[in-house]
């Protein structure tokens, strides 16, 4: 992986971010996180009454984490997909290979530059609801709601990551989109599978419904196996937020931002790192 070219990666990076930042997806998801988040607020105002349209940041986030966690997955998955398996099947990736240019920066290139398409639908949806909220109610959370977007963002490059990972891997483009919808179901039951354990081994649901009971240390580290749970305690980390969907939520002293943001980190380069390792090894 030595005498990488920067510059390479740049073109590549580039070419990716023009070809997809049209891509339909990409418009269609902006625009409905823009009405998701409007909406979520406005509901959130009409919930707390007191005469104001919308809801406040924390409010507004509150309703929305559930649906991001899953929209932006989606995202990820469906621009990532095909990136390897995908492109090798179609010989274009055969092509941009006999280029003088290293697998690793083809990899970084195309990471980069999907990453950055994905960025433009939390950035721009929630970015823009967020300035139609504070110039309502106000922007005393504001700095939360940037550390929102932010994470949202890194939600994304997870997923991308994983979802690059597999198409390194698979050999076709069906097997891609079969990993990706297994990545994506993955994350829908995770949290189910592990309440699931939790209520098996002696949880008791109502107590943590009236604020009575503490989740077992056990489960709180079980978080950091689920990309989409681990971004959303650092959410409501970033919010300071001690309940969600009406279950008391307070977090051990150890799981803190910093341990929340490092292990997001590892998801991100640690598939990465096994993506160009089965990228090395494919004959294209």
């Amino acid at each position: 992986m030595a005498g990488i070219n920067p510059k390479a990666i740049y073109t590549i990076a580039k070419k990716e971010f023009m070809d997809n930042i049209r891509n339909k997806w990409i418009i269609v998801m902006t625009i409905i996180f823009i009405i998701l988040a409007i909406a979520s607020s406005y509901l959130a105002g009409r919930q707390a009454g007191g005469g104001e349209i919308f809801g406040g940041m924390e409010d507004t986030v509150v309703a929305l984490m559930s649906i991001y966690t899953l929209l932006i997955p989606l995202i990820a998955i469906l621009l990532g997909f095909s990136t390897i398996a995908g492109e090798a099947e179609t010989g274009a990736l055969y092509v941009v290979l006999s280029y003088p240019v290293k697998r690793v920066e083809v990899l970084l290139g195309k990471f980069l530059g999907l990453g950055s398409a994905l960025a433009v639908t939390p950035l721009i949806g929630f970015g823009l609801s967020g300035v139609v909220i504070a110039a309502t109610v106000g922007a005393e959370e504001g700095v939360a709601f940037l550390a929102f977007i932010a994470l949202a963002i890194i939600l994304g490059l997870m997923y991308l990551s994983l979802i690059i990972c597999i198409s390194a891997l698979c050999k076709t483009r069906v097997r891609a989109i079969a990993g990706g919808i297994i990545l994506f179901f993955w994350a829908m039951i995770y949290g189910m599978i592990v309440m699931a354990i939790y209520y098996a081994t002696g949880g008791d649901f109502m107590k943590l419904m009236t604020g009575e009971g503490t989740y077992p240390d056990w489960l709180w580290s079980s978080v950091v196996f689920s990309p989409g749970d681990l971004n959303q305690m650092a959410v409501m980390q970033a919010f300071g937020l001690k309940q969600a969907m009406g279950i008391s939520i307070e977090a051990p002293d150890w799981m803190s931002m910093n341990l929340l943001l490092v292990v997001q980190l590892v998801w991100i380069i640690v598939p990465l790192i096994l993506a160009y390792f089965f990228f090395k090894r494919r004959d294209i």
